[in-house]
């Protein structure tokens, strides 16, 4: 079986290391970008890196496109017309339920014996690689399921229509990004007169158990790493719940707001920030508070 990813970024090559790891052999991969970092990852994982995305869909068993909610459903509709009969293709990305829709019928439209799975990555992944929970629908679930199974991957079948599993995942990243939010402004609003660390102790006391410190700086740690990428996302948490007839009046603004700061600092800058502290400087220095 030969497992071709559209994207090769930091889940998709932790994926790709993790099958590795497992002895899956000849895994292929298609990344509009072209870096240092990408090849590095693909030799790490013996992954070879097509020249085209039609070289990767004609050459693969299971497509996982792995690339952004913005351009998934155009990279559909790229992949659709080359794919041979019988590929499984799952779509990995973080998109409202609509759009798992449009992009399931752009497949069917286009090769009706290619087998659709809408699948939803249920935490953050290096630390899981292949192994991370992911929920899946679609006509094409069951089979992605047996194909992966056998390499460690843990798939769960949901049944119900295609776009219920990215309705489980913008519900829970609506949830865990809204946190990411809130504890960002409110840590903006004490460090600006000085008394982030006593919030944290505070939260503490409230919560002995738990620790809610630490949870504060994991979620401003993923913000720091990855604030692009969770802001797109919960622009479509919000999009998903105007669907479903909710107004996203919290989600609506935690995206806003995780969208502000992902614009303040440039992603390389953003990855030589070495705490949360100093982001929370950076981001109080910036001034900007336009949304």
């Amino acid at each position: 079986m030969r497992i071709g990813f559209i994207g090769f970024g930091e889940a998709a090559s932790s994926i790709a290391t993790g099958l590795h790891d497992e002895g899956l052999t000849g895994m292929l991969a298609f990344d509009v970008a072209d870096s240092e970092i990408l090849r590095e990852r693909a030799s790490a994982a013996e992954v070879t890196l097509t020249e085209s995305l039609k070289d990767l869909a004609e050459s693969s068993d299971v497509v996982l496109s792995m690339v952004t909610a913005a351009s998934a459903l155009s990279v559909a509709k790229t992949a659709a017309g080359f794919m041979r009969p019988g590929t499984i293709y799952a779509d990995l990305n973080s998109c409202s339920p609509r759009t798992k829709q449009e992009i399931f019928n752009v497949v069917a439209e286009s090769r009706r014996d290619v087998a659709f799975a809408g699948v939803a990555v249920m935490s953050a992944v290096p630390p899981w690689k292949h192994r991370v929970p992911m929920v899946a629908d679609g006509p094409g679930a069951p089979r992605l399921q047996a194909s992966l199974k056998p390499y460690g991957m843990r798939i769960d079948v949901l049944p119900g229509p295609v776009g219920a599993a990215a309705a489980l995942k913008m519900c829970r990243s609506a949830i865990l990004k809204g946190m990411e939010a809130l504890f960002l402004e409110a840590l903006l609003a004490a460090e600006s007169v000085g008394v982030g660390e006593q919030v944290l102790t505070s939260l503490d006391a409230s919560f002995p158990e738990n620790r809610l410190s630490e949870i504060v700086k994991y979620l401003l740690g993923r913000n720091m790493a990855h604030g692009i990428r969770r802001a797109e996302e919960m622009a479509e948490v919000a999009a998903t719940f105007r669907e479903l007839g909710i107004t996203p009046f919290a989600a609506g603004g935690a995206a806003d707001r995780l969208a502000w700061a992902a614009r303040v600092c440039p992603a390389p800058e953003r990855s030589q920030v070495g705490s949360y502290e100093e982001w929370l400087r950076i981001l109080l220095k910036s001034g900007q508070e336009s949304m």
